[in-house]
């Protein structure tokens, strides 16, 4: 297939293209190839940007990348985040999956081969086989709702098969989860009737093969020892359908229904509510507070005082809420346990000027600027900060930067419009 050296992006005039706005080389191809492959670009600063043209197998050819569908979408901005990378990477630094995500860590096995000193998968109970798989292939949700979250204490990478997946992350769905994702065969399989009335002994290698995923023959037989058909029973009971979040692929719905399902659209409804792990009431609480509810953020973090995105949407609440100086002291514990979030280092910049500390702002700007060149809030931000400061050159070349990563920027081109009707 062909893999394009550059992404250019245009900008359009009267219909025409004029004079390239923006060039990403291609660093990383991250999928197999059997649906998709998505490209990606490492920043010089270190950051992994999601481009948004993929290579789908169903077009044979390039179509935009999942999430880049819509009018507003990140243009060469969507982030790769760690979270990202689990599920795609053997680690934090992007490499193939290798034995370790389902065998477990292989160091010992590499040094001294043999039976004793390595996760085997076969011997562990149906429970923990499946959630080898589901570590990576159980996506209640891509958008919308927040479909996880990680138990107190555990980082991205911390999963080790064979231990409860249920002590690594609680697990929340749609209480009307009709919607069909990319990657909900997990998911849909733990809802279908086969898996229900198995009582837990159905995993995901009753049917594929492990090492490569290919279905085994006549699996569907070994409950069903008298079928109605001889053919296979997937096309009718396990349909191909299009995902809602990825519209160039095709995927095997694994809700094995006797009766076609409905088309899997449908957006998500209603206040999240448990799904196979059991969140107690304070997670689920906080997986609902669409509103940002201080005191919900507050109340978790009692119990997970070092959750860095949690610590960072209390920031952001409470500069809601014009309580600057105590946004301040949330912000620096969060930017201490990240210092690579550039949006815990803009919120910080904004609770410092607010308070008239308007040069402590510009250098927290001006250093998250520099590590995050991508990054528009930080631009506009730093334009306002120098415009406070009466420095209007380098005010309205913050907002025309800002415009040239985000050109439908509303506020960058209102805030750099209403300065050069002031000169």
């Amino acid at each position: 297939m062909p893999v394009p050296a550059t992404y250019r992006s245009y900008t359009i005039t009267n219909g025409s293209m004029s004079r390239p706005g923006m060039a990403k080389s291609i660093t990383l191809a991250i999928g197999s190839g059997n649906h998709a492959i998505t490209y990606v670009h490492r920043t010089p600063q270190g950051r992994l940007l999601e481009l948004p043209v993929s290579w789908y197998a169903k077009l044979n050819g390039y179509a935009m990348s999942p999430g880049y569908e819509q009018p507003d979408h990140l243009d060469f901005r969507r982030e790769i985040s760690d979270s990202c990378l689990f599920c795609h990477s053997a680690g934090k630094q992007p490499a193939p999956i290798d034995c370790q995500r389902c065998h477990g860590p292989a160091q010992a096995h590499a040094a001294s081969p043999n039976k004793g000193n390595i996760l085997n998968p076969a011997r562990q109970t149906p429970q923990r086989q499946l959630e080898i798989c589901l570590q990576c292939h159980l996506e209640t949700a891509s958008q919308g709702i927040v479909d996880s979250m990680r138990k107190p204490g555990r980082d991205v990478f911390s999963y080790r098969p064979g231990e409860p997946l249920a002590d690594y992350k609680n697990y929340f769905a749609s209480p009307n989860p009709e919607r069909f994702e990319i990657n909900h065969a997990g998911f849909r399989l733990l809802q279908s009737r086969c898996y229900l009335e198995s009582k837990g002994t159905m995993t995901c290698t009753t049917c594929h093969d492990p090492h490569s995923a290919r279905v085994k023959t006549g699996s569907c037989r070994t409950c069903h020892k008298q079928p109605h058909t001889t053919e296979d029973c997937t096309p009718c009971h396990m349909p191909k359908r299009t995902p809602a979040d990825a519209i160039h692929t095709t995927m095997t719905d694994h809700k094995i229904l006797r009766r076609p399902a409905s088309d899997g659209q449908a957006l998500y409804t209603g206040p999240v509510v448990d799904f196979y792990t059991k969140a107690d009431p304070e997670a689920l609480a906080l997986a609902n507070n669409q509103q940002g509810d201080p005191v919900l953020y507050r109340r978790y973090l009692q119990r997970d005082p070092n959750n860095q995105p949690v610590l960072v949407a209390l920031g952001k609440a409470l500069l809601r809420q014009n309580q600057p100086a105590e946004a301040l002291r949330i912000l620096e514990r969060a930017g201490q346990l990240d210092p690579q979030d550039t949006n815990a280092q803009t919120y910080l910049a904004v609770s410092e000027a607010v308070q008239g500390n308007t040069q402590k702002a510009l250098a927290i700007l001006k250093k998250a600027v520099a590590d995050n060149p991508d990054h528009v809030l930080a631009h506009i931000n730093l334009g306002i900060t120098y415009q406070a400061l009466g420095d209007v050159q380098s005010a309205l070349a913050a907002y025309t930067e800002a415009i040239r990563l985000q050109p439908d920027s509303a506020e960058a081109k209102q805030r750099r419009d209403a300065l050069l009707t002031r000169r």
